[in-house]
């Protein structure tokens, strides 16, 4: 059984032990695992209450498994077997109602190999390649989440972990630089790996209690390509600074130039101390960089404590106190209720427009969250007064729609989840202030998903005139967005009727590639699929049914799977057992194939007909059987 099987493998993987747990156990055994990496901040139960938690064998979307909440329903943990061989792949901890880190075993071996930091936590991705728990490389990490790594490698005494910042050779020839830049950041790159230890032991600056509060910088500049013979753009900050709380004592390091490479960011010298007149006037690769302390208010100035202002740091030390409390205190809605006062403080004590527009983003997505998992009772309310605030404080159209957008899904969303819900009402409901939402902020990053959905709820039921006129004002409004390249793509695929139907993919399982102009003298069924999408299933059974319906006919059914990684669709397949060629996209939703045609919702059905032009999009499978027998008889 999946129970068993997936009791000892929580054991293996998490803790290690090849030992069995009793199937009673189960519970306080998951909730007692940990992540492997130590900064982490997620909601934890406190002994007392886990027997309120609860624990449900659970099929979702991205696989099977152990799905656990809390006293109040919210989620709290997610172990769970993504790839169907029925061993714990991926264990996820939430904080807040969302995701917050995740540990992947992506070789399927038992053993976590990347762990990622999501949603409020950040976005660092890092890799274990020899899988001892300690992070190798950075696949993804912010310019903040950098700085914070360099006061936690100062302040623990990690050699390692500083190292592992810096740009490395293969980064500094991707960059294109050209001769002399390229020397001069492999220069700054070495001297930061040959000083560091030394420079760490004799600065006294950092010490084992710092802690990171902030970032600071000025606005990243681009290098253009041409500049001294390079050949791409570069992204830099030069002289990029920490911000840290040491013993209540806010100070600042100067951590110096970092460059983005593939979206990360990377080091690309030796941090140096504040008032260190020996290097405070270094010149960075880029430009001239002209230190100036960070300063909070002109009162933390004058009082030579630059930095963040105390008042700012009390509040978020304020919240993460409050996010303690929220992880063990079961009265999740009164610790709600304070945190977003907390946050509304925050905003308005900001000291520049982005860490404002932070705080503001923050409170939205929190307070939405905390009221859709059903632990703050007041969030609705609380959402559209934050809302009536900032429109009385005169907040730019972006900030208000961004909040007023969350409102709206939230307030949608909880609704649906009443007992007494009366869906159809509340989705017509749903799609009229969508349709408001656009109309009072037309040009809100928002707007494009509002219509989005407005067109793709239009286009299901049947009504194309409107579908094409909503997915044409994504197009045309936020052409350059990834809503709207995927208007653009509904409104070619809504006007494919009667046109060739192309297409050459490699196969799912990597051994040939599949050509539509191979497929012709019958109706063609292109079946678009992917394993997180419980529903494929259903449309997969019954396409088998209807194969065998027609098996003296020649149609064939072709199935095109849209998971980014093929051994996800090839386990997928194995409790389906289809019969017909299965081609692969490994950009998934996120490709040219599935941009290109607007696919925002799986499954989804093409019929071609015998000489290879297409019949009908987004055909639903009750709708297929009349269909073919029109095209076969």
């Amino acid at each position: 059984m999946l129970r068993d099987r997936l009791i000892t493998l929580l054991a293996v993987g998490a803790l290690s032990s090849n030992s069995w747990v009793a199937a009673n156990e189960i519970l306080p055994r998951a909730l007692s695992f940990k992540p492997r990496q130590t900064d982490v901040n997620y909601d934890k139960v406190a002994p007392a209450d886990v027997e309120k938690c609860s624990l449900e064998e659970l099929k979702r979307n991205d696989g099977e498994g152990f799905w656990i909440t809390g006293p109040g329903g919210q989620p709290l943990r997610w172990f769970v077997d993504t790839n169907g061989d029925k061993k714990p792949d991926r264990w996820c901890y939430y904080s807040g109602g969302v995701e917050v880190y995740r540990e992947s075993d992506t070789n399927f071996n038992g053993t976590a190999d990347e762990f990622r930091w999501l949603n409020t936590e950040g976005m660092r991705w890092g890799i274990d390649e020899n899988e001892d728990g300690k992070i190798d490389r950075w696949r993804a990490i912010s310019a903040e989440e950098v700085t914070a790594e360099v006061i936690r490698a100062i302040a623990t005494n990690d050699r390692e972990r500083f190292e592992r910042l810096l740009l490395t050779e293969k980064e500094i020839k991707s960059l294109a630089l050209g001769e002399s830049l390229s020397a001069s950041v492999r220069s700054r790159v070495q001297s930061a790996q040959e000083k560091f230890t030394t420079w760490m032991k004799q600065q006294k600056v950092v010490s084992a209690s710092s802690v990171w509060t902030n970032f600071g910088a000025d606005k990243p500049g681009i290098v253009p390509a041409g500049t001294e013979n390079s050949t791409k753009d570069v992204i830099a900050y030069e002289n990029a600074v920490a911000l840290f709380n040491d013993n209540g004592e806010a100070k600042q390091l100067i951590v110096g130039t970092m460059i983005q490479v593939d979206g990360a960011w990377r080091l690309a010298s030796l941090p140096r101390i504040v008032g260190d007149q020996s290097t405070s006037d270094e010149s960075g690769v880029f430009w001239q960089a002209s230190y100036a302390p960070r300063s909070g208010n002109a009162d933390a100035e004058n009082a030579g404590n630059p930095g963040m202002s105390k008042a700012l740091e009390a509040l978020v030390n304020q919240l993460q106190e409050i996010d303690k409390k929220l992880s063990s205190d079961p009265d999740k809605d009164s610790w709600h209720a304070k945190r977003a006062d907390v946050l509304e403080k925050l905003v308005s004590s900001s000291e520049t427009p982005a860490e404002q527009t932070t705080w503001i983003e923050q409170f939205a997505d929190t307070v939405s969250a905390a009221a859709q998992i059903g632990e703050y009772s007041g969030g609705i309310d609380r959402l559209q007064d934050f809302v009536r605030k900032l429109e009385a404080a005169n907040a730019s159209s972006d900030r208000v729609a961004y909040v007023a957008f969350r409102t709206l899904t939230a307030e949608h969303n909880v609704k649906m989840q009443q007992k007494d819900a009366k869906f159809e009402t509340l989705n017509e409901a749903y799609l009229e202030n969508l349709q408001k939402f656009t109309e009072k902020y037309p040009t809100a990053k928002d707007s494009a998903e509002a219509i989005l959905q407005i067109a793709l709820a239009a286009e299901l039921t049947g009504e194309t005139k409107d579908a094409i006129k909503w997915y044409s004002q994504a197009s045309k409004s936020f052409a350059t967005t990834d809503s709207g390249k995927r208007a653009t793509g509904a409104l070619n695929r809504l006007e494919l009727e009667g046109k060739p139907f192309v297409i050459t993919l490699p196969t799912l399982d990597g051994k040939t590639t599949f050509k539509s102009s191979e497929y012709r003298d019958g109706p063609v069924i292109y079946h678009f699929w992917s394993s997180n999408c419980p529903s494929c299933k259903t449309d997969m059974r019954a396409l088998k049914e209807l194969q065998a319906n027609y098996a003296k006919s020649k149609v064939k059914i072709v199935g095109i799977n849209l998971d980014k990684q093929a051994d996800k669709g090839m386990a997928f397949l194995k409790d389906v057992q289809s019969s017909w060629v299965h081609a692969h996209d490994k950009g998934g939703m996120d490709g040219q194939l599935a941009i290109g045609l607007g696919i925002q919702v799986l499954p989804l059905n093409f019929v071609v007909d015998k000489d290879g032009k297409v019949v009908k999009t987004s055909v639903h499978w009750t709708d297929l059987d009349k269909i073919i027998d029109t095209l076969v008889n």
